[in-house]
């Protein structure tokens, strides 16, 4: 993805009068995204092998169609990346030894690696983002954008 496409559109936006909190959100939040993307392709992590390693560290041992559901990413590209995650040793796959039906997927050493590695991007990018904020405008913020996500949770709970 060409970087100066990625910040065309949020320096305009810098410039509106007008502009919504929903914007400013969805702009932060795709530049957010697109560092740790880049810096990650970088170090050979594409980015459904990003979701899956991370959706792992978070919980291991999962099935295949767990991983489906929690990464968002379709069962055949999901299917592939494991392929691929398993043959360069930074994943590994068990049968369920309480249901020989199901196989589990682990993260390895190596794994953990990577996902470590994806991790301090994404809190190299969280103090860039949060550069130049003071302590009392950072709990502010923090208390405004858990109102916003609690008011739109309430309304999804309708």
């Amino acid at each position: 993805m060409d970087d100066h496409f990625c910040t065309k559109k949020p320096k305009r936006l810098l410039e509106k009068e007008d502009a919504k909190p929903s914007m400013l959100i969805n702009d932060i939040s795709r530049m957010f995204g697109h560092r740790v993307r880049r810096e990650s392709e970088r170090a050979g992590i594409s980015h459904g092998n990003r979701k899956l390693l991370m959706e792992l560290s978070h919980e291991d041992g999962v099935s295949q169609l767990s991983l489906v559901k929690h990464t968002h990413l379709s069962a055949p590209t999901v299917s592939v990346a494991l392929s691929k995650l398993e043959a360069d040793g930074l994943v590994r796959r068990e049968a369920d030894v309480t249901d020989l039906r199901q196989v589990k997927v682990y993260i390895t050493d190596k794994g953990r690696e990577k996902d470590d590695f994806i991790r301090e991007k994404c809190h190299e990018t969280e103090e860039i983002m949060l550069d130049g904020i003071s302590k009392d405008e950072y709990d502010s913020l923090i208390i405004t954008l858990k109102k916003i996500l609690s008011n739109l949770i309430d309304e999804e709970e309708k």
